[in-house]
């Protein structure tokens, strides 16, 4: 897969960006969300592909309804869910005071606030969420909430700093290329 960012072609490769529990020294334990980008490394302006995989901690009731929250400091210019069989998604977006870059547009007065993810009914398996964004804002790290809903109504959130019971995952930029 090939994205454009002004007038560059970005080769694509993966790296999973731990968060959560498990990524802290000396504590075992499955409960993460595990956030991957193509490409691996994420820059300032450019347009990624990614990944959310959550893991299903409560026996007896299946993950029904994901949703993904954007940060709300640092604005996403477009945010595009991927086809991802047995999961259909939504769009909530919010209007901006100040118009942020898009990459099909060159100004944008309205971004994405969320994506929402329901289950198909017979679905089985991991959620294995993706989406495009870009361009990424000019900032260090993006911090996102996930609300994670069971089929039994019980919600996780996944908005906690790094090392709480429910770490928001996150994903760190480096600076604009040059040129």
């Amino acid at each position: 897969m090939r994205m454009t960012r002004r007038g560059r072609w970005w080769a694509m490769a993966v790296l999973a960006v731990a968060v959560g529990a498990a990524a802290r020294p000396g504590v075992a334990s499955a409960a993460e969300v595990t956030v991957t980008t193509s490409p691996a490394q994420v820059h300032q302006g450019d347009a990624i592909e990614l990944a959310v995989v959550l893991p299903e901690e409560r026996a007896g009731s299946r993950t029904t309804r994901i949703e993904l929250r954007m940060p709300a400091d640092a604005p996403i210019g477009e945010v595009y869910p991927l086809s991802v069989p047995d999961w259909a998604p939504s769009i909530t977006t919010r209007p901006l005071d100040q118009p942020v870059a898009g990459i099909h547009a060159p100004e944008l007065d309205q971004v994405t606030e969320a994506v929402t993810w329901i289950r198909m009914p017979g679905a089985t398996g991991p959620a294995r969420l993706s989406l495009g964004m870009g361009p990424m804002p000019a900032t260090d790290r993006l911090t996102f909430e996930v609300i994670q809903t069971y089929a039994d109504g019980t919600v996780v959130r996944w908005a906690d700093p790094a090392g709480g019971a429910h770490p928001a995952p996150t994903v760190a930029l480096l600076p604009p290329l040059p040129g």
